[in-house]
């Protein structure tokens, strides 16, 4: 019975598919959830209003979440709007509850945008308040690419690994035969 040394290449086919699936694994696009807008804590003296702006990289969903906090005393008014140069696209006015809201709204496409928050301190003796703005952007087509080349990849590994094992345990087989 003759016997083959087939030790070596098995080996030498898992060192070449090991730097390949690493490579791919690299080279494919991340996929993002969420992007942060806006993250901000306002101090208001009296009644003021602020516009901030914000930009996103395409079409999707923004999401704000806007809370007056508990200091020294809770706003007596605070309302939002989000605006782009030609129209209002989201509006909320907290009336008799402003403790917290949130509101989403759509975005066409890139482009600067613009949130308008206007607020009124409670009744305290220093006619201070203070809100907490966050606003989040999630695109529409979240692109995943990468789950194609993670999935072709981890075929390869796993035919790579089938074949490197097989041919070492029909050898152990024939040895004890």
């Amino acid at each position: 019975m003759k016997m083959t040394n087939t030790i070596g290449r098995p080996y030498l086919k898992t060192a070449l598919l090991a730097p390949l699936a690493m490579l791919g694994l690299a080279a494919a696009p991340h996929a993002q959830a969420e992007d942060i807008l806006l993250a901000q804590t306002t101090l208001v003296n009296g009644s003021q209003s602020t516009v901030d702006s914000f930009s996103t990289s395409g079409a999707g969903r923004v999401t704000v979440s806007l809370q007056s906090l508990a200091w020294p005393a809770q706003l007596s008014a605070l309302s939002f709007s989000a605006t782009s140069s030609d129209k209002v696209m989201a509006y909320w006015n907290g009336g008799g509850d402003v403790t917290s809201t949130v509101t989403t709204f759509n975005v066409d496409g890139p482009g600067t945008y613009f949130a308008h928050i206007m607020a009124t301190a409670g009744a305290s003796s220093l006619n201070l308040g203070l809100y907490s703005l966050m606003m989040t952007f999630t695109p529409s087509a979240v692109p995943l690419p990468a789950s194609g080349w993670m999935l072709l990849v981890g075929m390869f590994v796993i035919g790579g690994l089938v074949r490197t094992i097989r041919p070492s345990s029909e050898l152990m087989g024939t040895a004890r035969a």
